[in-house]
């Protein structure tokens, strides 16, 4: 049955047929298996149609579309709404070749990477970029009454960035910093994990993590530091104040001194005694839920 949307897509732009994966068109694809799970530089992929459908929804500039022409069609209405974007459409078999792995999600697109997500794992040979400064971001949200702010240090997990992605955008956290030493948020896995929730999320990366502490602390932000040190209060006992600040760390260190050293508070989630603590993406949830979530509409 052809609906609305559908005709609104083929009317907006005509589907490109492709039957070789060798295909120059396709050459961001190919080099997804070259690069495993190394950044690049310039632009990420997403895989799935709910995923996809996210990223053509968003504000991010996207370069091309990789479907089977089942999914081009259910992603119809999406695809209308952003007629540059060319749509590239072959045989499962000719996809699986051209990225190079058992591709069985039928839908693949390449996004362009904004400055603020360029990662450390990227030399200044191929990305002169990379250090761009979270200057904007920072500074629009400081600028508001009441925010919530999250900054996620040392996660080497690409799976836990994408879940904590997707439990700010949950509890609608207004701005997600992550330590550009950590795990890449548009790498496959993580873009993965956030279930495409980041390409709605605020997200930037910080090099220097003591300084974007100090500076949020001197914009008005109360800062508190997820801990299992002693001087933590429970988290039953935090009273949320109007512009905060929510600092995490990875599962094996938690976060060092020098973070602690510069937040106002520490807190940290009761558990049962023989229970050392939870994951960083679950602990995370959890506290995001209790002190975001309490604002979110419908939560």
């Amino acid at each position: 049955m052809t609906t609305p949307g559908d005709l609104a897509y083929k009317a907006a732009m005509p589907l490109v047929r492709v039957a070789d994966p060798d295909d120059p068109r396709l050459a961001d694809y190919r080099e997804l298996q070259a690069l495993g799970q190394r950044s690049d530089p310039r632009r990420f992929i997403a895989e799935s149609e709910l995923v996809v459908e996210r990223l053509l929804r968003s504000a991010y500039p996207v370069a091309s579309v990789l479907a089977t022409e089942s999914h081009a069609a259910r992603l119809g209405p999406a695809l209308a709404a952003r007629p540059e974007v060319p749509v590239y459409v072959g045989e499962q078999a000719v996809l699986r070749a051209a990225v190079g792995f058992n591709f069985h999600r039928g839908v693949a697109a390449c996004g362009l990477r904004p400055p603020a997500q360029r990662w450390d794992d990227m030399t200044s040979e191929t990305c002169p970029l990379k250090n761009v400064p979270e200057d904007m971001l920072m500074s629009d949200t400081l600028a508001r009454p009441s925010y919530t702010i999250a900054l996620a240090q040392g996660l080497c997990d690409p799976a836990n960035v994408g879940a904590i992605i997707r439990a700010a955008r949950a509890f609608a956290v207004d701005l997600l910093l992550l330590d550009r030493r950590g795990a890449d948020p548009l790498s496959r896995r993580a873009i993965r994990a956030a279930a495409g929730n980041g390409f709605a999320q605020a997200i930037a990366g910080v090099s220097d993590l003591v300084a974007t502490v100090e500076r949020l602390r001197g914009g008005g932000a109360t800062v508190l530091a997820a801990t299992l040190g002693p001087r933590a209060r429970p988290l039953s006992a935090v009273v949320r104040p109007a512009r905060l600040a929510i600092l995490v760390g990875s599962e094996g260190e938690g976060l060092p001194d020098a973070l602690r050293a510069v937040s106002d508070a520490e807190v940290t989630i009761p558990m049962a005694p023989d229970v050392d603590s939870l994951g960083v993406a679950a602990a995370t949830a959890i506290l995001l839920h209790a002190l975001a979530g309490a604002r979110a509409p419908g939560v």
